[in-house]
């Protein structure tokens, strides 16, 4: 099921944040201000674009899409024709980055049953400086990446405008 709208704007609300200055928490930026300065940062990465609801609200920060679904990616590609969409599995596109990112996850980490190796692969990448930032949604209490070693974590917003209410977490 496609993250809700209100999700969504959190998710690129805290992307925007996370790639203009971490966590800080000015509100007072214009949304252009917050565009441009975003720009000079690292490229981001979406990984589980799904149907695009979370693209969306990140498409002005030129992500590369990362879905495995061929039908979902073709979808992608319709929606978002000037971005780059790539028809990959998120470990594949995880194990191959060779450059600093920062990435954005719609992926379920909860039953899911690459979950480890999602975080093995978080971990490494981090470790190795080409993970800058990771920003992703649960719909779990508890912290989805705990123990993958990020130097810093929070839960940036709580939205209960979304079935289920979820949780926005953001690492550094």
């Amino acid at each position: 099921m496609p993250a809700s709208g209100s999700l969504a704007d959190r998710i690129g609300e805290a992307t925007r944040k996370a790639a203009r200055d971490g966590f800080a928490t000015s509100q007072s930026r214009s949304y252009r201000d917050m565009a441009a300065s975003v720009q000079a940062g690292p490229p981001i990465v979406e990984l589980g674009a799904g149907t695009g609801s979370v693209s969306r609200y990140i498409s002005a920060m030129n992500p590369v899409l990362v879905e495995r679904n061929g039908e979902w990616a073709a979808l992608l590609r319709k929606r978002f024709p000037y971005l780059e969409i790539r028809a990959e599995c998120a470990t594949l596109a995880l194990a191959n980055l060779n450059e600093p990112v920062g990435v954005v996850s719609s992926i379920p980490m909860l039953n899911n049953p690459q979950a480890e190796e999602i975080r093995s692969l978080l971990m490494r990448k981090y470790r190795d400086g080409l993970i800058r930032f990771c920003v992703l949604y649960t719909y779990g209490w508890a912290n989805p990446l705990a123990g993958v070693g990020f130097r810093e974590s929070r839960r940036e917003y709580f939205v209960t405008r979304s079935f289920p209410p979820a949780s926005v977490w953001v690492y550094r």
